[in-house]
C-alpha cells in the first residue's frame, strides 16, 4: 500500500498548496519510482520528426495522443489523496487538480493508482511557451486563482489497486472511466487508429494547426514514440574534429555553443549529421586556419579531442528536441568558456539541455558569434533553462589562478602527442564542494584506442601541490618530449 506521508514543517505552504522534497516523504521510494518510471520511457520513446513519421511500422491499433507543454510529475493516490513527485525530487500537494484527481478517483472505488501526468495552463495560456506560466506559478502561486487554472492531463496508468498496467488500450479504457466527467483534471486528448495516415491527420490538427507540443504514438507491439516539429538555431561554431584513417583531413564533427548575454560561450552540442563530403573537406581546410590554445579540452563521441577555434564561423543547425532535465531528475549542465582574444578558459558549468538528433543545415555567412546572433535565448524560449539570463560571473567566489602550466609534445609515426599540466588555485577552498589546488594533466595520443586520458590531483595544500605536481611532471615529461614555450 502506498504511504503518502510527509513532514509538512519541512514544506513551502501557500494557498493550500505545499512543496517540498522528497528526502522528507515517509516513504523516500516514491522519488525512485518516479526516476525509474522517466529513465524507462525516454528509452523506449523513439523521436521522429514530421518528416520521418513513414517510418512507424505499419500497424493497427495505435494510439496517438496530443503531447503537452507543461511540468512532467508522477501522481500518487493512495485512497484518500494525491501527492505529486517529479524526477527533480520536487513533491508537489493540494493543487486544486489534484484535489478533484482524488475525489474522481474515489467516487470510481479506486483504493490506489500511479499516474503518469502532465500540469499545465488548461485556461487562459498566453504566449508561445506556455510551460513557462506553469513554473513560474508552480514555484509561487500568486494567487488561488492562478492554481485553479492549472490542469492535469493523465496520459498513463502505471500501477490501479497494486498492479502493473502495461496494455495501452486498458490505459485509455481506466482514464476515460475515471475521468471523464473531470473539469480540471482528464485524460490526454488522443484517438485509436490504423494507419500512419492518420497519425499524421491528427500531428496536423494538434501540432500544426493548434500549436500543441507534439504528438505521442503508443502501440504495444509496435513501440513507443514521439513525433514533434524540428527546432532551428543558429550556433557558434568553436572546435572541430578531423576524421581518422581514411577520413583525414575531412571534418568529422562540430563543437557548437550559444552565448549568454555576459558574453561567454556555452557548450551546446556536437554536429556530426547534414555535410556533404565536399563540406567536410572545405570546413576542415577552413577552420584549421583558426585553431587558438585551451585551456579547456572537450572530446567528441569517439574520444578524439576537439581543436578548438577562434569565435567567428556561425552555422544554422536543426534539431528534433531539447531536454533540459536528466532522466534521474536535475538539469543537464554544459561547461561555459570565457574567450580572451587568445584562448578559451573553463569558467563553470551552469544548465542548458542535451539536444536530440542537431543535423547542419547551412553556414549563416550574414551572422557572426557575437551575442545578438547566437544568444541562448534561442533555446530558453523553448525550453526552461534555469539560470539562463544570469551571468557565468555571478558567483561571489574569486576567480581560480593558474600557478604552473607546463606544455610537451612529441612526434610518433607522424602524429603529434601533446601533454599537459597544470597547476591551479581554486580560491575556494572555504566551499564544501572545492578543493583548494588542482593538478590536472591531460595526454592526448591519436594513436590510442582512447586519444585523451586525464589524471587530476587534488588538495588543500600549495606545498603538497606542487609536490604532486613534481611528480607528475618527472613521470610524463621524459626523453622524447620536447617543452612548448
Amino acid at each position: 500500500m502506498l504511504k503518502l506521508d510527509f513532514d509538512k514543517k519541512k514544506f513551502t505552504c501557500k494557498f493550500d498548496y505545499c512543496i517540498g522534497k522528497a528526502t522528507d516523504l515517509a516513504d523516500p521510494s516514491l522519488h525512485v519510482k518516479s526516476q525509474d518510471y522517466k529513465r524507462r520511457v525516454s528509452g523506449a520513446m523513439k523521436a521522429l520528426s514530421a518528416e520521418d513519421a513513414f517510418k512507424l511500422p505499419k500497424a493497427k491499433g495505435y494510439f496517438v495522443s496530443r503531447k503537452y507543454d507543461g511540468e512532467n510529475a508522477m501522481v500518487f493516490f493512495d485512497g484518500a489523496k494525491i501527492i505529486s513527485v517529479n524526477p527533480g525530487g520536487t513533491v508537489r500537494v493540494g493543487l486544486p487538480c489534484f484535489d478533484e484527481a482524488a475525489e474522481l478517483l474515489k467516487k470510481a472505488k479506486v483504493k490506489s493508482c500511479i499516474l503518469g501526468a502532465e500540469i499545465y495552463v488548461k485556461e487562459d495560456a498566453t504566449g508561445a511557451h506556455p510551460v513557462q506560466q506553469v513554473v513560474r506559478v508552480l514555484r509561487s502561486p500568486p494567487s488561488k486563482e492562478q492554481l485553479e487554472k492549472l490542469g492535469l492531463a493523465v496520459f498513463d496508468v502505471i500501477e490501479a489497486d497494486e498492479e502493473t498496467v502495461t496494455s495501452a488500450a486498458k490505459v485509455f479504457e481506466l482514464l476515460k472511466k475515471w475521468f471523464g466527467k473531470g473539469k480540471r483534471v482528464h485524460a490526454v486528448e488522443h484517438e485509436k487508429t490504423d494507419s500512419v495516415d492518420k497519425v499524421m491527420e491528427r500531428f496536423t490538427e494538434w501540432v500544426v494547426g493548434e500549436g500543441a507540443e507534439g504528438v505521442v504514438v503508443r502501440h504495444d507491439q509496435a513501440g513507443f514514440y514521439k513525433i514533434k516539429l524540428r527546432h532551428n538555431l543558429d550556433v557558434a561554431v568553436i572546435g572541430y574534429s578531423e576524421g581518422q584513417d581514411n577520413r583525414k583531413g575531412l571534418m568529422h564533427d562540430l563543437l557548437v555553443a550559444v552565448m549568454r548575454s555576459d558574453g561567454t560561450f556555452q557548450e551546446f552540442t556536437r554536429v556530426g549529421g547534414g555535410f556533404t563530403e565536399d563540406e567536410r573537406k572545405t570546413i576542415a581546410s577552413d577552420l584549421k586556419k583558426r585553431i587558438v590554445p585551451s585551456d579547456y579540452v572537450a572530446v567528441n563521441n569517439d574520444y578524439v579531442a576537439y581543436e578548438m577555434i577562434k569565435p567567428g564561423p556561425v552555422i544554422e543547425i536543426s534539431c528534433l528536441d531539447m531536454i533540459a532535465e536528466r532522466a534521474r531528475g536535475g538539469p543537464v549542465k554544459r561547461m561555459v568558456l570565457d574567450w580572451d582574444g587568445k584562448r578559451y578558459s573553463a569558467v563553470t558549468r551552469m544548465p542548458l539541455v542535451s539536444v536530440i538528433s542537431p543535423q547542419y543545415i547551412r553556414m549563416r555567412d550574414d551572422k557572426e558569434a557575437v551575442v545578438d546572433d547566437v544568444n541562448i535565448r534561442q533555446v530558453s524560449e523553448l525550453v526552461q533553462v534555469p539560470e539562463a539570463e544570469k551571468s557565468a560571473h555571478a558567483d561571489d567566489d574569486p576567480a581560480s589562478e593558474i600557478l604552473e602550466r607546463t606544455v610537451y609534445t612529441k612526434v610518433m609515426k607522424g602524429n603529434k602527442m601533446v601533454r599537459k599540466l597544470l597547476l591551479w588555485k581554486t580560491n575556494k577552498k572555504d566551499r564544501t564542494d572545492f578543493p583548494g589546488y588542482v593538478v590536472y594533466l591531460t595526454d592526448f595520443s591519436p594513436n590510442r584506442q582512447n586519444p585523451l586520458e586525464r589524471d587530476i590531483k587534488i588538495s588543500n595544500d600549495e606545498k603538497t601541490a606542487r609536490k604532486l605536481f613534481d611528480q607528475l611532471a618527472e613521470k610524463n615529461f621524459i626523453s622524447g618530449w620536447e617543452k612548448v614555450t
